[in-house]
């Protein structure tokens, strides 16, 4: 008897390691990669959009409705505008434009903006009382941006993010789902990796700017489980013009004409 309830007891501990080894080497749920590529059409050219965000959230444009909805009517103002709302120079709109930059800190301020014809005022005064401060010329230069004025610094960015973040909490409260989000790199392409395949919707939720234009992307897009090299292959290419392979909603307006301050 004890024989058998002993076989009995070795059987049960084989078929739970069975089971436990299983279940523990089980593969995982394949996942889906997007690559997104970016572009869009002005002066009879295409180019790509650099240094973009793009946010990916499940459900369609169906579906989706209400929430599509409140990005559409979405407003915020353009770069231009919210600088020389501001007092900005011309000079200084100009270095931000050259580079599509929506604040200082995007790229190195070089001497030539600090004298001669390329100047830019506001970075003059602020690299003169540097100077006074750290004493050193090349030190003043590299930390001038610290002397400038909230609003002349980032406060165009910390707008356009608030606003975004705005968007995103409410996407995620309503739809009671994650939002993620990428950026695109230099040649307007960017990755999203390790997606649960399903119906999902891509935009950019604050119009991206370009030399003429802002542009609103909201498109739906099946993600299937695929690898990185099937993915680099088939590439979601949104542009600012119809597609019928594209299921996709673009809402493009001319940049509005600034008053000064």
């Amino acid at each position: 008897m004890r024989i058998r309830l002993s076989v009995a007891i070795l059987a049960t501990a084989a078929l739970m390691f069975v089971a436990n080894f299983s279940a523990g080497s089980q593969t995982p749920a394949p996942q889906g990669v997007l690559r997104l590529k970016v572009r869009y059409k002005s002066a009879g050219a295409t180019r790509d959009l650099p240094r973009k965000r793009f946010f990916l959230f499940k459900g369609s444009l169906e579906t989706d409705g209400q929430v599509l909805e409140r990005i559409r009517q979405s407003a915020l103002t353009s770069r231009e505008c919210y600088y020389r709302s501001h007092g900005a120079s011309n000079a200084l709109i100009k270095w931000l434009e050259e580079n599509d930059c929506e604040s200082v800190y995007c790229r190195e301020i070089e001497l030539k903006y600090l004298s001669g014809t390329d100047a830019v005022p506001e970075f003059q005064a602020a690299y003169e009382q540097a100077k006074l401060e750290l004493k050193n010329d090349e030190l003043a230069r590299r930390w001038l941006t610290n002397y400038l004025t909230p609003e002349i610094r980032s406060g165009f960015y910390d707008e356009k993010k608030k606003a975004i973040q705005s968007l995103q909490s409410m996407i995620e409260t309503d739809l009671k789902t994650p939002v993620i989000s990428v950026m695109t790199d230099r040649k307007g392409t960017a990755y999203f990796t390790n997606i649960d395949p399903g119906i999902y919707t891509i935009s950019n939720l604050a119009p991206s700017e370009t030399e003429k234009s802002n542009i609103l992307w909201i498109c739906e897009r099946e993600i299937k489980a695929v690898d990185l090299g099937t993915a680099m292959k088939r590439p979601f290419t949104l542009l600012n013009e119809k597609d019928p392979k594209v299921k996709c909603e673009i809402i493009e307006r001319p940049l509005p004409v600034c008053a000064s301050k």
